[in-house]
């Protein structure tokens, strides 16, 4: 964005972000701008997206959503098929929160022996997770939803095929059974 002023000064005065007890008393030899604006020092994002849209066009990126939303479907099957996973969240694009719950066994009785059982769970998860990120052979985050670790893959990259997918879930399960 572009304020035009009168008094530039008054301007980095009302931006400024350095409090007053570190400006010191040296004058500044060159121009901060993100004294000058609302959006501070904001990179500018709109070259990415044109290159994108440029290299791609409109077909290309359309070709790319729907095989990332292939591809988020067919990882879905792969945990709704197998009992020991379930999805944490709905999805709806390119990101597909899950955990490991472990066999189907019954839950526990009671409040206190089903929250061991949660803890337990969210433990093997982020188990699960540093493992196979320490091993190089994948890469996966986790977050919190409702209280519970979850474990996340993001399918966004245009270089991932479905082969990297059916790998990654593959290294997911044999961790899961080594935990």
């Amino acid at each position: 964005s572009v304020l035009y002023v009168r008094d530039a000064e008054r301007l980095r005065r009302v931006f400024t972000l350095v409090p007053e007890y570190l400006r010191g008393d040296t004058i500044e030899a060159e121009k901060n701008y993100m004294d000058y604006g609302i959006q501070l020092g904001r990179r500018f994002r709109a070259l990415k997206a044109w290159v994108i849209w440029r290299s791609l066009g409109r077909v290309g990126i359309v070709a790319r959503l729907r095989e990332q939303v292939r591809m988020t479907n067919l990882l879905v099957s792969w945990i709704n098929a197998d009992d020991r996973f379930e999805l944490a969240a709905p999805v709806s694009m390119g990101v597909v929160c899950f955990r490991f719950v472990g066999d189907a066994a019954p839950s526990p009785r009671g409040q206190r022996a089903a929250r061991g059982r949660a803890v337990s769970i969210d433990k093997l998860n982020s188990e699960i997770m540093e493992r196979i990120n320490a091993s190089g052979r994948a890469y996966l985050t986790q977050t919190k939803l409702r209280g519970r670790t979850v474990m996340r893959i993001g399918l966004g990259n245009v270089l991932t095929t479905e082969e990297h997918l059916r790998k990654a879930w593959e290294i997911i399960r044999e961790t899961a059974d080594a935990v």
